[in-house]
């Protein structure tokens, strides 16, 4: 069954570098980016999501492994060339509730929103937004599915 990711731009940044969110070496985003592309599973994105993808890599890829490990390259060859591996939406529409996300996540809304309408499964190392959202009840009333990246990996 194909699954579809919603990568926060945080997991982006941690498979440019191979750390975890503590800044340590480790391969787990990176490996999470690569198997969605290899196996047949989708990374969803719309432009609000895409543009923070180039402006996060942008300002952190000088000198960190890029030669090896190109996001930005990688999703659009797997865009162009593998169909169903990365589905291009139109940003997605404000909701309702959104307005109750705390104000500490509210920098998220955008991956938030497009989960929202899409259902696809929103990945993050963010543990106060998937907190946030379950606290204000967001994340039950739309059946959000919030994964870190080493349990969407194990579901692969």
């Amino acid at each position: 069954m194909t699954q579809r990711f919603i990568l926060d731009e945080n997991v982006v940044i941690l498979a440019l570098k191979q750390e975890n969110a503590q800044g340590e070496p480790d391969p787990i985003c990176r490996d999470l980016f690569t198997q969605i592309i290899d196996i047949c599973h989708t990374i969803v994105v719309d432009p609000n999501l895409w543009n923070k993808y180039q402006q996060q890599l942008s300002s952190r890829s000088r000198g960190v492994g890029q030669e090896i490990f190109q996001v930005l390259p990688l999703l659009a060859t797997a865009a162009r060339f593998i169909p169903g591996k990365v589905e291009f939406r139109a940003n997605a529409e404000p909701f309702p509730e959104e307005s109750n996300i705390p104000q500490g996540s509210q920098d998220d809304v955008e991956a938030v929103r497009l989960a929202v309408e899409t259902g696809a499964t929103l990945v993050t190392t963010d543990e106060s937004l998937r907190q946030d959202l379950n606290a204000c009840g967001v994340q039950e009333k739309y059946h959000l599915r919030l994964l870190s990246p080493s349990e969407a990996l194990d579901e692969l």
